[in-house]
């Protein structure tokens, strides 16, 4: 599977690696879903059964027929595959809201039944996932948000691309496991995360990646800001 992202998959990229063997993560600071979708026709192998593009952080909130426009692009190069998108969060830019291309990811969720992580009802739970940019996270939310992904990614491969109706709840890994917080399917972006669900996340997440990934939470929490779209 594939996962093409910005600098916030820079930070969850260490704990995706870990959590899902053979998963491959391209990201790059202030990557646009446009550069996205150039990545995703380069890099998607027949292998691939899940493609997960978290991208519109970067994209200009003005314009959110530009986002629709390289949503569907990506899909048309997914074809049969399960997408994993995910809703964004950042400041307002010329004083427009991430609103407009918030309603883009849940329309297209709504269209194709692709999976949606739910980051920004993630931080609408608990803001202190974003640091002062309002936009990157650090080790912790990094791990947090790549436990998001992979419950997604599970939900890809328990029940497919999803559609009217489906739950984007994986099975149990085990009998005595908690099940994970609702993610949002095919109906769109779903209702912020409970505190208590994403206190489960991160608990899970940091138990998942274990002493092996301490350096990488480290370094993720060292990637410098990426300049906010607009800024000087």
């Amino acid at each position: 599977m594939l996962v093409v992202g910005d600098s916030l998959e820079v930070g969850s990229g260490p704990y995706l690696r870990s959590a899902i063997p053979g998963i491959r993560v391209d990201a790059v600071k202030g990557r646009s879903s446009t550069q996205g979708v150039q990545v995703l026709a380069a890099r998607l192998a027949p292998a691939d059964s899940v493609v997960v593009f978290p991208l519109g952080t970067n994209d200009n909130p003005s314009s959110p027929a530009v986002l629709a426009a390289d949503l569907d692009a990506a899909a048309r190069l997914a074809g049969s595959r399960c997408m994993v998108v995910a809703t964004i969060v950042r400041p307002p830019l010329g004083g427009v809201s991430v609103a407009g291309l918030n309603r883009v990811v849940s329309a297209f969720a709504a269209r194709t039944g692709a999976r949606v992580v739910d980051w920004a009802g993630a931080v609408r739970a608990l803001p202190t996932l974003v640091g002062s940019d309002g936009v990157h996270s650090n080790g912790s939310g990094y791990a947090l948000r790549a436990s998001l992904i992979e419950e997604a990614i599970d939900a890809c491969r328990s029940g497919g691309a999803g559609g009217p109706g489906a739950s984007g709840i994986p099975a149990p890994r085990n009998p005595n496991a908690r099940p994970p917080p609702r993610l949002a399917a095919a109906g769109g972006v779903g209702a912020p995360a409970p505190l208590a669900a994403i206190g489960f996340l991160f608990s899970r997440a940091a138990a998942s990646v274990g002493a092996a990934l301490r350096s990488a939470a480290t370094a993720a929490s060292k990637v410098g800001p990426e300049p906010v779209l607009g800024a000087p």
